[in-house]
C-alpha cells in the first residue's frame, strides 16, 4: 500500500508538466505594462482591510515583545518589498509609450537571506504557521503587517523608480 492518495504513475507526468512549464516560464522572462497611475490602488485597499482587522483583533494590551515582533515583522516585509521592487526591470517602451516591467530571477538571490531571516524570527518568536492557526493574536497582527509593509514599500519603491524613466509631456 502507497501514502500517496495519488498513484505514482499520475504523479510523475504532472511533476514534469511543471517542471517544464517552470522552464519555459524561466526562459522567457514575461514583461508587462506598468500603469504608474495605479500603484496607489492595492495599498489603499489593503490598508483599508487590514489596519481594521488589526485594530479589531481581540488581543491583551502590547508589551514591549509584542512591540517588537510588530516592528520585525514590519521591517521583514519592508526589505521583502523592496529587494521586489528593486530586482523589478522597468524600461519605457518609445513605440508604445508605456512603462514595462519585468522580474529579474538574479534577484532571488537577495531574497532568500531575507526569507529565512523571516523564517527565524518566526519560528524564534513564536508566530509561525502553528500560531496562526490557533489564533495567537500577535502572530495574526505580525504576519498581517508583513503583508502591508511588504506591498507599501513595493508599490511606493516602482513608483519612485518610474518617475525618471517616462518622459514628461507639455501638459504635465
Amino acid at each position: 500500500m502507497t501514502d500517496s492518495p495519488v498513484p505514482l504513475w499520475v504523479l510523475i507526468p504532472c511533476l514534469l508538466a511543471i517542471l517544464y512549464l517552470g522552464w519555459k516560464r524561466w526562459q522567457r522572462k514575461p514583461e508587462r505594462v506598468l500603469r504608474r497611475n495605479r500603484l496607489w490602488v492595492l495599498p489603499t485597499v489593503l490598508t483599508a482591510v487590514i489596519l481594521p482587522l488589526v485594530y479589531l483583533q481581540p488581543h491583551h494590551a502590547f508589551h514591549w515583545v509584542d512591540r517588537m515582533i510588530i516592528i520585525t515583522a514590519a521591517l521583514l516585509g519592508m526589505a521583502t518589498g523592496f529587494v521586489r521592487a528593486r530586482a523589478t526591470r522597468l524600461r519605457y517602451d518609445h513605440e508604445s509609450g508605456e512603462l514595462m516591467a519585468g522580474f529579474s530571477l538574479s534577484a532571488l538571490l537577495f531574497l532568500i537571506p531575507i526569507g529565512f531571516a523571516r523564517h527565524i524570527s518566526r519560528e524564534y518568536l513564536g508566530i509561525g504557521p502553528s500560531a496562526v492557526s490557533h489564533g495567537d493574536a500577535r502572530a495574526i497582527i505580525g504576519s498581517l503587517t508583513f503583508v502591508l509593509a511588504m506591498v507599501v514599500t513595493h508599490r511606493t519603491t516602482l513608483y519612485r523608480r518610474s518617475r525618471g524613466l517616462v518622459p514628461q509631456r507639455d501638459g504635465d
